[in-house]
């Protein structure tokens, strides 16, 4: 399954992407079986943040960087790590 992050925003507006196939980083598997994707709340706007897009599949969560921890947190990280 692709996994994909974008990061955009931030001070100087910069965008990131990287991804990944989850079947070639088992890691990344873990991290997503362990997300509840639902719970994550919608970013609100403030200045000089990142907001991460999420993508799982076909599914795509926005998510602002004050509310990235444990699992999502990790699964950003690896991804802007291990990706393309």
């Amino acid at each position: 399954m692709k996994v994909a992050v974008t990061r955009s925003g931030g001070f100087a507006g910069m965008v990131r992407r990287a991804e990944i196939d989850s079947a070639d980083h088992p890691a990344a598997a873990r991290l997503v079986d362990e997300i509840d994707f639902g719970g994550v709340p919608e970013p609100a706007p403030a200045a000089d943040r990142f907001v991460y897009d999420v993508e799982v599949g076909d599914r795509t969560v926005p998510v602002a960087e004050a509310d990235l921890h444990g699992p999502l947190r990790d699964l950003v990280d690896y991804v802007l790590a291990h990706g393309r």
